[in-house]
């Protein structure tokens, strides 16, 4: 007897009294509570405890024979208040068996061991007193609550150890769903009249099942195969058919909950392909996707594949096949760092301190630890090839793979940590790891653990998560940069979206949760890992390099090829840095195919490429500036240069009519070879004369067509010709002459000084040239400048500016168009120098206007036009945008100041401020 006892509640003193009057005696009585009272004190006996053994005295049908059985023999009262005490669930299956007890009272049936055996013999015997599919299924439903009640009870009690307990939940769970899916094949051929079928089928365990250490609530994790495929002419179905129709009626029958429980949760989600791949398949069909597509976590997940049933043949055959990929002689890259990044997900995602197979230190970091030592050397030493976690500890240990204190840590620590889970499980049959706040079930867990109280039981948690993430981080975690540059130390704004990302990345799982890569491009992709955490823990934006990254791949289908490319280091971080900085060529790299092939020619990196330019297509040369300006590799101005040879050849190349003298003249930033991403392309032709040539207008119309289809995106204009939309396409150069000498206003003598030939007759641009200058001189000085600041006044006035917009960079006050009207009122101002800037490229333009001004005022000027004017290139670039906005927002702006190569925004928005003021000051000295 214990030297003291519970004390029962009044409630359950008075329930019992109620039971016994008239069926026992006081003295009887009096011993059936001081029995109570003993074996209570085992336990943390609660009012939940009482509840249920109030519960289970209720379901009794003899309760005198009963009450004084308890008295005779007093282990029944130790089983019964075990039940009460240490689970809901078992006390659920008494309730409603009531009968079980007397079964699980006679102690040589509680101690006796679970075999697989006497489970099959026991299963077969019961099933064949029963015809009905129906009567079958709940007599595997009753068989499996009984053996659970038992198995449960000898764990309370601890008559069993950790690892018998394990052994003997698997051994059922193997009978049963052997003989419930042997149940459902013949039911479904049955069906169909179908006697005798020559096919073959193997239904097979993984996880907890197939290394036999099953949980009480565990899901049991499956696949199956079948040899070959066959048709059945008379039935219209194919073998392939009757056998999904099997498992799902399988599946169906196992998971229902009726009023007599359920079977098991089955999952067949771990089969090839996952949850959108048929439910069987071939045996040659998962030859081929394990030889081709097979990942690293399915070689973890196969170790512990085992037979459940079907043709054990057949089951044979998969698993020689298959133990070559999952213990291969070597590995091209590290197991442990891919096992590690695993395990660091699963932690990512279930943060839970309290859940035991998941956080630090716990089941997983010893399964994970054990797995890969049984990968790395499985293939040289066959002895290591198990599923059991326990029983490949001590095969590592003899081997010396692990030291003999690690395996004790981890045998101990992994004991301890089942028992918990079992406890949890047995509680209220549910699918549970983590430990609780409750007191009174962290007091129970306790006791079951054999702790003294709860303050020891915490106490070795916490010792054994200590050690046994020692021993992981000792054998996996030997990088120490990886460690410091995880993907838990990038700055993510979206840290759900940027895992889904990662995840695509490594496997092609995407939105309907299917891997698409194989093996060979998951590997490269896993060489490729350590490099990109490194930059995006870096980036000042990760999440829009890494949805970039992804918005690439996802849309090649040469996943493979750009993994390659990528292994070198330099093309990885520029393409990275462009993912970065360059939108247009993100956006152009995933939606144009010529595009794709020729940044993965090699062409993307061309320094001198002025001799090709003509070949390349308008995508392909947006994208070699832009990828290339992102860089830093070129300046706005030799971006500039690019697009101006570009449109030039395009020009050059269309056809045009050969009857008559014309030139084909640039404007505005074309004319200056100063072209922006969104610059329009401004054109003029001149012809010598229109007369007797009827087809002119429409022949340019027709090249108007074409060159705006060879320049697309940008915007072909025409609308810079004398009288503007209102006159014809083609001007002859009288008209031309009239027009300047009459009617042109001093803004359009503006735009004719970014006048430049592209193509046609030479001399008739010269003559233009002539005349441009001629009829200039008709403005006086004065006029000029009033002139000009009206236009200047009423190009500010028509400025919208809405709230919460930034700074245009090229139209409002101090930026790059009040550069461009102290230019022109210097020319204007300066006619002898006219006939030198005209159709010039603006830094020639500069480079002529010192000769009239202040130098120190030119380059000053040319100074802020090239930041302004990268700045605008920048801001396209950047956003794929064609205005000219710096934003307000602040996170856009700091990006800016990065690709600016700034210290922060402040700088910039400092910059801007005196720019704007310093150049408004010029403009007051110069065109005022």
């Amino acid at each position: 007897m214990p030297e003291s006892k519970a004390e029962l509640s009044n409630n359950l003193v008075r329930k019992l009294i109620e039971l016994s009057e008239g069926k026992i005696s006081p003295d009887n009585l009096e011993l059936l509570i001081d029995s109570l009272e003993y074996e209570t004190s085992k336990f943390h006996f609660d009012s939940s405890a009482e509840a249920n053994l109030i519960r289970i005295f209720n379901s009794i049908f003899d309760i005198t024979s009963f009450l004084s059985d308890l008295i005779k023999y007093p282990h029944q009262i130790e089983i019964l208040t075990a039940i009460a005490s240490s689970s809901n669930y078992l006390t659920d299956i008494v309730v409603r068996n009531p009968e079980y007890l007397y079964q699980v009272f006679e102690r040589k049936y509680l101690t006796e061991t679970v075999t697989s055996g006497n489970i099959e013999f026991e299963i077969k015997e019961g099933i064949e007193k029963f015809n009905s599919f129906s009567a079958q299924l709940n007599f595997l439903r009753q068989f499996k609550k009984r053996t659970t009640l038992k198995i449960g009870i000898a764990d309370i009690l601890g008559i069993l150890d950790i690892n018998q307990i394990t052994s003997s939940i698997s051994a059922v769970a193997n009978a049963i769903n052997a003989k419930l899916f042997s149940l459902c094949y013949d039911e479904v051929l049955n069906k169909y009249g179908l006697k005798f079928v020559s096919n073959s089928y193997a239904l097979c365990s993984l996880g907890k099942l197939g290394g036999n250490e099953l949980n009480y609530s565990s899901d049991i994790d499956l696949i199956l195969f079948y040899d070959h495929n066959t048709n059945f002419a008379s039935i219209k179905k194919e073998y392939h058919e009757l056998l999904i129709e099997a498992a799902e009626l399988y599946i169906k029958s196992s998971t229902a909950v009726t009023d007599r429980g359920f079977i098991y949760r089955v999952d067949f989600r771990l089969r090839p392909d996952g949850k959108f791949s048929p439910l069987c398949k071939s045996i040659f069909d998962y030859m081929r996707y394990y030889e081709s597509r097979g990942e690293d976590w399915e070689r973890q997940m196969l170790i512990k594949l085992n037979f459940i049933c079907g043709d054990r043949k057949l089951y044979n055959k998969f698993y020689d096949f298959i133990t070559p990929y999952i213990y291969p002689s070597s590995f091209s890259s590290s197991i442990k760092e891919k096992i590690r990044l695993m395990k660091q997900n699963i932690e990512r995602h279930n943060p839970d301190k309290g859940n035991i197979k998941t956080f630090s230190g716990g089941i997983r970091d010893i399964e994970f630890t054990v797995q890969a030592l049984q990968l790395l050397n499985g293939g040289k030493n066959p002895v290591l090839r198990t599923g059991n976690t326990i029983e490949a500890m001590r095969k590592l240990t003899q081997f010396k793979l692990l030291k003999t204190d690690e395996q004790d840590t981890f045998i101990n620590a992994y004991s301890f940590y089942r028992k918990i889970e079992h406890f949890l499980q047995l509680m209220n049959d549910t699918q549970t790891h983590l430990i609780p706040e409750n007191k009174d079930l962290i007091r129970k867990i306790s006791l079951y653990t054999n702790f003294i109280n709860e303050d020891e039981f915490i106490s070795q948690l916490e010792l054994y998560r200590k050690k046994v993430r020692m021993i992981y981080d000792a054998i996996l975690s030997n990088d120490s940069e990886v460690n410091k540059s995880s993907i838990e130390s990038i700055q993510f704004k979206d840290r759900i979206k940027a895992d889904k990302n990662f995840r695509f990345l490594r496997t092609g799982i995407g939105i309907i949760d299917r891997k698409e890569f194989d093996s060979r491009t998951i590997e490269s992709f896993l060489m490729l890992e350590k490099s990109l955490i490194k930059y995006l823990t870096k980036s000042a934006s990760p999440d829009k390099v890494l949805e970039n990254l992804v918005k690439v791949i996802r849309s090649t289908k040469f996943v493979g090829i750009w993994y390659s490319e990528f292994r070198s280091s330099k093309i990885f971080n520029d393409f990275l840095r462009t993912c970065e900085f360059s939108q247009k060529a993100i956006d152009l790299l995933s939606t144009n195919k010529l595009v794709e092939e020729f940044f993965l020619s090699g062409n993307a990196y061309q320094k001198y490429p002025e001799d090709e330019i003509p070949n390349y297509s308008s995508s392909e040369i947006i994208f070699l500036c832009s990828f290339q300006f992102g860089l830093g590799l070129i300046s706005q101005q030799k971006l500039s240069n690019w697009l101006g040879l570009f449109v030039d050849s395009k020009i050059k190349q269309c056809n045009k009519p050969d009857y008559c003298k014309y030139f084909i003249g640039a404007m505005g930033s074309y004319g200056t070879s100063s072209l922006s991403f969104s610059s329009d392309i401004d054109l003029v032709v001149v012809a010598e004369t229109v007369e007797g040539f009827p087809l002119i207008q429409s022949d340019f119309q027709n090249f108007l067509n074409e060159i705006k289809k060879l320049l697309f995106p940008f915007q072909v204009d025409f609308r810079l010709r004398p009288e503007g939309n209102k006159s014809p396409l083609v001007i002859d150069i009288s008209n031309y002459d009239s027009y300047l000498s009459e009617r042109a206003r001093l803004w359009e003598f503006q735009s004719l000084i970014k006048l430049r030939f592209v193509d046609g007759d030479k001399e008739l641009y010269t003559k233009l040239n002539k005349l441009i200058r001629k009829h200039f001189n008709r403005f006086e000085s004065n006029h000029i400048s009033r002139e000009m600041l009206s236009m200047y006044k009423l190009i500010q006035s028509q400025q919208i500016k809405t709230s919460g917009s930034g700074v245009n960079i090229k139209k409002d006050r101090g930026t790059l168009m009040t550069i461009d009207f102290i230019v022109q009122s210097l020319i204007f101002k300066n006619k002898a120098i006219l006939k030198d800037v005209i159709g010039k490229s603006t830094p020639s333009v500069f480079n002529k206007i010192k000769r009239v001004t202040s130098e120190a005022d030119v380059k000053t000027l040319y100074a802020h036009y090239k930041y302004l004017k990268k700045i605008e290139i920048v801001i396209q670039n950047l956003f794929n945008l064609d205005n000219t906005l710096i934003p307000q927002d602040a996170d856009k702006r700091s990006i800016i100041s990065k690709s600016l190569k700034l210290n922060n925004s402040q700088i910039l928005v400092d910059d801007i401020a005196r720019i704007t003021k310093h150049n408004n000051l010029l403009f007051d000295k110069y065109v005022n």
